[in-house]
C-alpha cells in the first residue's frame, strides 16, 4: 500500500498495482518532488502520464491543484487507478485508460505541471513524450515537467525545453524541465 503524504487526503492508503511492469514512486521521492513544488501547484492544472496507481495525481489534488488528469494505458493498472480515485471521489481528478502519446497527439490543452513516470528503460518513450509536449506547446509558460528515471543520460531534452534542476535519490533521478526562454 502507498500513502498520500500531505494535504486534504493525508495518510490515505491507496493500492499499488501488483505487476512487475510498474514501479510506484516511493514516498521519499514523492515527498521530495512535492516539497520542491510547495505551493506552486495550488490552483494549477496537472497532467500525470503513465499514472500507475495515481499516487502523483492524488497527491497533487490533495495539495490543492485545481485539476489533474491521469493517463494509464495498461488495463490492469488502470483498474487499480480507478479504485484509488474512487476512494477520494474528487471531481477535479479525471482518469483515462489511454496511451500517453495518443492522448498528447489529440489534446490541445496546456498544463502547468506534467509528470512523466514511464517504466524504467523506456527511454525512447520518454523522449517521444517530451518531443510531443514541446512540439504541441502543451506546457504553459513557467510550467514544469517532472521526470522520474533511472538514467538521466538516456533522456534527450528537445529544442524548446531545458533542464533547470536534477536530483538523485538512491538510484532514482528526478529531472525538472521548463520551457527554454
Amino acid at each position: 500500500m502507498l500513502r498520500i503524504i500531505s494535504g486534504k487526503y493525508r495518510n490515505l492508503k491507496i493500492e499499488e498495482p501488483n505487476l512487475k511492469i510498474t514501479r510506484p514512486t516511493t514516498d521519499k521521492v514523492r515527498e521530495a518532488i512535492f516539497s520542491s513544488l510547495q505551493f506552486k501547484i495550488v490552483d494549477k492544472k496537472v497532467l500525470d502520464l503513465f499514472a500507475g496507481s495515481g499516487a502523483l495525481s492524488i497527491e497533487a489534488i490533495s495539495r490543492g491543484t485545481s485539476s489533474a488528469t491521469a493517463i494509464e494505458k495498461n488495463r490492469e493498472v488502470f483498474n487499480v487507478l480507478s479504485k484509488n480515485v474512487a476512494y477520494i471521489n474528487d471531481s477535479n481528478l479525471k482518469i483515462l485508460n489511454n496511451d500517453a502519446l495518443v492522448f498528447l497527439e489529440k489534446t490541445s490543452e496546456q498544463f502547468d505541471f506534467i509528470f512523466i513516470d514511464a517504466p524504467y528503460h523506456e527511454y525512447e518513450l520518454v523522449n517521444k513524450t517530451l518531443k510531443t509536449i514541446a512540439e504541441k506547446d502543451l506546457l504553459i509558460e513557467n510550467g514544469e515537467i517532472i521526470i522520474e528515471t533511472n538514467s538521466v543520460k538516456s533522456i534527450i531534452i528537445p529544442s524548446g525545453l531545458r533542464t533547470f534542476k536534477a536530483k538523485r535519490y538512491g538510484r532514482i533521478d528526478v529531472l525538472y524541465i521548463c520551457k527554454d526562454e
